[in-house]
């Protein structure tokens, strides 16, 4: 509407000149939201110049939303409180361990019985172990031979303790030493002296098979003159035989 005049040179002027107008479709067409992603840079209108800038941004923020934990709240708490909370939970990790000490296969102690298989003593997981090879159960070629079991080890037994001892040390367990006492020295020696006594162990086994042949002048004492050696009465059956 135009303004028009009045009586006495006044001049009416509508008044929605004076109020301000909302934004056109294109001033809303101007507006753009800038996301968190874009860090508050600043953004050029379309229909501004080459040198002018927006001066202030519009910043939506949505709210985070909330993480599984948070979602469970109270199933994931473990004391009343709440000063303590489960945040991650996964299966344990099984150590190797001997075979008494599996979590997996229960296990049957006797004192001294390696007949044969106590319970279910031959069942044996990943990471178990021979008590008595100190290697894996999968390896031991004595596990459940008759006699000999090795899966009804355990660390309580005084015989199996023994037996360990002999299997670890050797030789040297007949000088009632400690594991943890025998060094590369030790155990070098011990490895000499068994090779010695297997060594001497052949040699008189086939000295053995040699033939018997008695000391010369042990001549029998009684009336029949038997041979030397095979008097059973005289003093002559006494001599010491020697091998050759």
């Amino acid at each position: 509407m135009e303004s028009q005049c009045c009586p006495g040179g006044c001049q009416i002027v509508p008044v929605w000149n004076f109020v301000a107008l909302w934004p056109s479709e294109k001033e809303k067409e101007d507006i753009i939201l800038i996301s968190d992603d874009d860090d508050g840079d600043e953004v050029q209108c379309p229909d501004d110049d080459d040198d002018s800038t927006q001066e202030s941004s519009v910043v939506f923020v949505e709210p985070q939303e909330k993480s599984p934990l948070e979602e469970k709240g109270s199933e994931e708490m473990v004391d009343e409180e709440g000063d303590l909370v489960v945040t991650y939970c996964r299966q344990a990790y099984v150590m190797p361990h001997a075979r008494h000490d599996c979590s997996t296969h229960p296990f049957e102690r006797a004192e001294s019985d390696a007949c044969s298989p106590l319970g279910r003593n031959q069942e044996i997981c990943e990471q178990c172990y021979c008590y008595i090879c100190d290697k894996l159960a999968a390896e031991c070629q004595l596990w459940t031979v008759p006699s000999l079991c090795h899966c009804n080890a355990h660390n309580k037994s005084n015989f199996w303790k023994a037996q360990r001892n002999l299997a670890l040390a050797g030789v040297l367990a007949t000088f009632n030493l400690e594991l943890l006492e025998l060094d590369a020295e030790l155990r070098q020696g011990g490895d000499l002296l068994e090779k010695f006594i297997k060594d001497l162990s052949v040699a008189y086994n086939k000295y053995l098979l040699g033939e018997k042949m008695c000391p010369p002048g042990q001549e029998c004492c009684c009336e029949l003159k038997l041979p030397p050696g095979q008097c059973s009465v005289c003093s002559s059956q006494k001599v010491e035989v020697v091998y050759k």
